[in-house]
């Protein structure tokens, strides 16, 4: 017994579980636990070690101390657990977040990181999350070009891609075409990406990409549109007249055509991407087409144009007239009537080509005597004095609607020279001149073809002239007469003043006269009639003033009131001398029209 060694307990403590076994761990110990559990729950041997970590830092690998755990069926064996055995855990466990961020702490090997992001990956993939993913890829996917490609087939099975555009390299790593392409396509299917694809194009290099199967999938749909013309040429101003699910169609069809013009463009297909940005309204196209030499198509937007800078797109016109005639130009203004003021553009248009050229727009020469009319009076005479071409007719009825003298003047001063336009000039003067004014102004000797038939003309169209006037002038007198004598025999007549109960007694007795004087009665109701009358005035009869006797009054519009009383008692004496009337002396009185003051 003196041999054997001592044991001195020197601490002890309680477990929850069963020490099966113990061995030494570095400065620490290890055991191996079996912990009860209920009947219901599967009994389990845990190995546990005490204290977190090994004083002496991490283990080596194939330093790391090995347990043989020996059982009548298996021999387990345990050893410490390393940074990837924890990072395999937290997978199992569902917390990629805290794996990925031990991998980014340097704790593992360096390959883990790919493991763990394509891991990560798919979890967010099956819970749906694309748009965490995406903004992940970057991170998770480093430089490796294979991982961007597979990822980005895998977003377009998916149909998912959109949201992971924005995150696509361009370079370091750079992808092939494909992936470059089948992104582009994948937004532009879906108008609702058409603003991220118009970044995308303008950002993006065009090497990188081939741009046609980009446009073969934007051109069915603007072709398709039934309302993309008028939405196209919808102008920002007119924005909030239109109504929001008509101006959010418009807003993505707008953009559709400057990504499918920018595509165009690195497609080098410049004529296409004019036309759109001439319905687009660019305001630097003018430039684009001196760029490009593009001269040749500006004769089908000749309107939209003239709509973005008429002062550069004018001299345009007329430098390249031998591309576009001014009747193409003037043409093509008519056609826009209902988009812009075409007018004010034919105006601005063709007073530029007869500065330039008198004789350039010379058919249009008639349509200027209106224009210079409208949008520059002061230009119209000099026009008139330098032109040859226009038609006289026209500008004799253009001058007769204008009633001014010193037109008339320069026209006639016009044609004095010219004998065929003395005699269309005589032929329009009835009504507007004296055609012995323009006779006594022609030169001696100038002989005007049909003179005498000219001549003959004037004197009937005088003659039928004269006697229209002289019918109007009749009638004018016969409907004055007319009117003056209506006007004598309403002013004959006297306005019924009564007070409220002597017009409903008058109402009861006269029930059926007073419908007949429905029309009359409201006739003078809607006269403003201020009677002339104070307090103090009298009748004309009785001389008494109307305020001492509560009776009905008649005043005349001559100022003259009476008493009913003295009025009738008037008319009784009047009618005794006469042959008696059938008609009683209320039906004498017919002819007033009462009128009720409150």
């Amino acid at each position: 017994m003196s041999s054997m060694n001592q044991v001195d307990i020197v601490a002890s403590f309680q477990t929850s579980y069963f020490i099966s076994g113990i061995a030494p761990f570095g400065d620490s110990l290890v055991v191996l636990a079996y912990i009860p559990w209920k009947k219901t729950e599967r009994r389990t041997s845990v190995v546990l070690f005490l204290h977190a970590s090994y004083a002496g830092g991490q283990w080596a690998a194939g330093d790391e101390p090995l347990y043989y755990i020996v059982s009548p069926k298996d021999v387990v064996i345990a050893k410490p657990r390393d940074t990837e055995d924890h990072i395999s855990w937290l997978l199992q466990h569902g917390w990629h977040e805290k794996a990925l961020a031990a991998v980014e702490a340097g704790q593992g090997r360096s390959e883990l990181i790919d493991e763990v992001g394509s891991r990560y990956l798919d979890h967010l993939i099956v819970e749906r999350k694309y748009a965490e993913a995406a903004s992940l890829c970057p991170k998770l996917l480093r430089g490796s070009a294979a991982a961007w490609e597979r990822w980005v087939f895998h977003f377009a099975h998916l149909r998912q891609l959109p949201v992971l555009v924005p995150y696509i390299p361009t370079e370091n790593p750079r992808l092939r075409d494909t992936a470059y392409e089948v992104a582009l396509v994948a937004l532009a299917t879906n108008t609702s990406f058409h603003k991220d694809l118009l970044t995308i194009v303008k950002t993006w290099p065009p090497v990188i990409y081939s741009s046609l199967p980009v446009i073969s999938a934007i051109e069915p749909q603007l072709n398709t549109s039934s309302s993309t013309d008028a939405l196209k040429e919808v102008s920002a101003w007119e924005y909030y007249l239109i109504p929001a699910f008509i101006l959010l169609t418009s807003y993505k069809v707008l953009l559709s055509c400057q990504a499918l013009a920018e595509l165009y463009v690195i497609d080098g297909q410049y004529e296409k991407a004019f036309g759109l940005y001439a319905d687009l309204k660019k305001p630097d196209i003018f430039d684009f087409i001196d760029k490009h030499n593009l001269h040749d198509s500006i004769r089908e937007k000749v309107a939209q144009l003239m709509m973005i800078d008429c002062k550069r797109a004018i001299p345009l016109f007329i430098q390249h007239r031998d591309l576009i005639s001014p009747s193409d130009v003037v043409s093509q203004f008519i056609a826009a009537k209902n988009k812009c003021d075409y007018r004010y553009f034919l105006h601005q248009y063709l007073h530029s080509l007869f500065e330039s050229n008198p004789h350039a727009g010379r058919d249009f020469h008639d349509m200027q005597v209106e224009l210079y009319a409208d949008y520059d009076p002061k230009m119209l005479l000099p026009f008139l004095r330098s032109s040859q071409h226009y038609t006289l007719e026209k500008a004799i009825e253009f001058v007769s609607m204008q009633h001014d003298d010193e037109l008339w003047e320069e026209l006639i001063k016009q044609c004095l020279n010219k004998p065929e336009m003395v005699g269309v000039l005589l032929e329009h003067t009835v009504g507007n001149l004296d055609p012995l004014y323009i006779v006594n102004m022609v030169p001696n000797g100038l002989e005007i073809p049909r003179l005498r038939d000219r001549l003959v003309k004037i004197i009937t169209d005088y003659r039928t002239e004269t006697s229209l006037r002289h019918g109007c002038n009749d009638i004018l007198k016969a409907d004055c007469v007319n009117l003056l004598i209506k006007y004598y025999k309403e002013a004959r007549r006297a306005i019924y003043l009564s007070n409220e109960e002597d017009e409903s007694r008058t109402k009861r007795d006269n029930k059926n006269k007073q419908s007949q004087l429905t029309e009359r009665s409201m006739s003078i109701r809607n006269m403003e009639v201020k009677p002339k009358i104070r307090s103090g005035t009298r009748c004309c009869m009785c001389f008494d003033p109307f305020s001492i006797q509560d009776v009905s009054i008649y005043i005349f519009f001559c100022c003259h009131a009476y008493h009913e009383t003295c009025l009738m008692d008037s008319i009784d004496s009047i009618s005794s001398k006469k042959k008696p009337a059938a008609s009683s002396n209320q039906d004498d009185l017919s002819i007033l029209y009462p009128i009720r003051i409150n």
